[in-house]
């Protein structure tokens, strides 16, 4: 089989940056407790890999994130994920006397600091209980999430100003963020769009949709916790009615399909997939061992 890779792939800048603070953190305290409070990124495969290094993750959602944090110890080193956090949690941390750091993309940090400065009510673009969504909502007391999941059901009468601030998660769909972006404006014409879809996500998403002519086979690599995954994943599968679509995290979920009558396959991957496990998927395709 032809194995086409899309370019880019595996990590992206916010990705990379957040990793190797983790690697340095570690490598800088040796003997220390180090956890990462939820996952750093969203793939299960990074996060074995630093449970291997003894880095743990302490998993939370909105409702138990301040229970979570009274698990930290004195001596204990904690690290905020690079979807980011609500602000107040390093509060509760500093109170504690405990040693903290932050992994928060540089895409979500401008986000946040639009939303925290904003005079007007904000309107959040995104997935209710993710990370981010979490981090944005704890910026402003005049933010309000138009949750995606519930196919354009946002209470408008919330909104006093006429021209409010849109702020996004940087990880969607731009095709989805459009459709929504155009029911906000249906509404309030005069609103003010922070289109921050994250420029990794956006060119990926892209190419998926303009495959070339020869592909009949696309596999997304990455773990369905990833929205940014997920997303590729659902575009193809949409858009690309012609072109059998798999999403796999690792190449063994490959043994259960089929692949013999596929000739070209487009490899994708969202930006939070190792480059080690893209290739040996591509090695895989490559050698014929679906075949066997």
């Amino acid at each position: 089989m032809k194995t086409i890779k899309m370019s880019p792939i595996s990590y992206c800048f916010g990705v990379t940056k957040a990793i190797g603070e983790a690697l340095k953190i570690r490598k800088l305290y040796p003997d220390s407790n180090i956890y990462f409070f939820g996952d750093l990124v969203h793939n299960e495969k990074v996060i074995e890999f630093f449970n291997s290094l003894n880095i743990n993750v302490i998993p939370f959602n909105k409702e138990n994130a301040i229970e979570k944090l009274e698990y930290f110890q004195k001596g204990d080193l904690v690290i905020f994920s690079a979807h980011g956090h609500n602000k107040s949690y390093e509060k509760i941390l500093i109170d504690k006397g405990i040693t903290f750091f932050d992994t928060t993309c540089i895409k979500v940090k401008k986000n946040l600091e639009i939303i925290k400065n904003s005079k007007k009510d904000v309107i959040f673009v995104g997935k209710n209980n993710h990370p981010e969504t979490i981090a944005s909502l704890s910026y402003s007391n005049k933010i309000h999430l138009y949750d995606i999941s519930n196919n354009f059901k946002f209470d408008y009468s919330l909104i006093k100003d006429e021209d409010p601030l849109v702020v996004n998660q940087t990880t969607l769909s731009f095709i989805e963020l459009n459709n929504i972006f155009s029911d906000i404006k249906l509404h309030l014409p005069k609103a003010k769009f922070i289109d921050e879809i994250c420029d990794a996500s956006r060119i990926r998403q892209q190419k998926i949709l303009d495959l070339p002519k020869d592909v009949d086979l696309v596999i997304v690599v990455g773990d369905k916790k990833s929205s940014n995954s997920t997303k590729l994943y659902e575009l193809s599968l949409k858009n690309n009615l012609n072109v059998k679509t798999l999403m796999v995290n690792d190449v063994s979920e490959l043994d259960s399909y089929d692949l013999t009558k596929y000739k070209v396959c487009l490899l994708a991957s969202g930006t939070s997939t190792p480059i080690s496990i893209i290739k040996r998927i591509e090695e895989y395709l490559n050698s014929e061992e679906y075949k066997k």
